[in-house]
């Protein structure tokens, strides 16, 4: 085992690279378009799933999930959960919730340190910097245990990790990632298409 101090050197290391990392995300990432994979682990079962995201802070965004033909887009005043399979559209106002909600990590304001505990995780062994983001009150959580940042040696968002309440795990792996960049304030917008079932919440 590592002496003490040279262990505290390392934790201290991984944690001023974690915030450095975070504050670089938060200052420049006002808008953001990527790739994801995401794979959701419950029990013995895993799924996995691709789609495209983009992103426009604070509280803009939509994403399409692939293979499931699900599209989840905010205009920043509701959420739109078209599910065409079903062919029903859920309509959710936003409210407040999302400033307490992992949402709030990639799609909020800049307020998350004053809802959220931010701590250093140690080498995962992958090459990344990560970064825990735990509800500073436990009972105002939304479901989520916490939330996990890995940032490259460039400081880029790689992947995010969540863990809900019953100890599932859901891991987003981005590619193709930008950030800055114009996206048309229409792809934030949702109409219902004709013909399909709109149930408001």
């Amino acid at each position: 085992m590592k002496k003490f101090l040279i262990m505290l050197i390392a934790v201290s290391s991984y944690a001023y690279a974690d915030s450095a990392a975070l504050d670089n995300f938060l200052s420049n990432a006002k808008t953001m378009k990527a790739d994801f994979t995401q794979t959701v682990v419950t029990g013995k079962k895993t799924r996995t799933t691709h789609g495209t995201m983009e992103i426009m802070r604070p509280n803009k965004f939509r994403w399409e999930y692939t293979e499931d033909k699900q599209l989840i887009v905010s205009d920043a005043s509701k959420i739109y959960i078209y599910d065409q399979p079903l062919q029903q559209v859920t309509v959710k106002a936003l409210g407040s919730s999302i400033d307490k909600s992992p949402a709030a990590v990639l799609a909020g304001a800049n307020n998350i340190k004053s809802l959220y505990k931010i701590t250093s995780v140690a080498d995962k062994g992958d090459g990344l910097n990560w970064v825990k983001i735990e509800p500073k009150a436990a009972n105002d959580n939304n479901g989520f245990q916490t939330v996990l940042m890995g940032f490259d040696s460039k400081q880029k968002l790689s992947s995010m990790q969540f863990i809900d309440n019953f100890g599932n795990q859901s891991t987003l792996k981005f590619s193709n990632l930008q950030t800055g960049i114009n996206i048309p304030a229409n792809d934030f917008k949702f109409k219902a298409p004709a013909g399909v079932d709109v149930v408001e919440q």
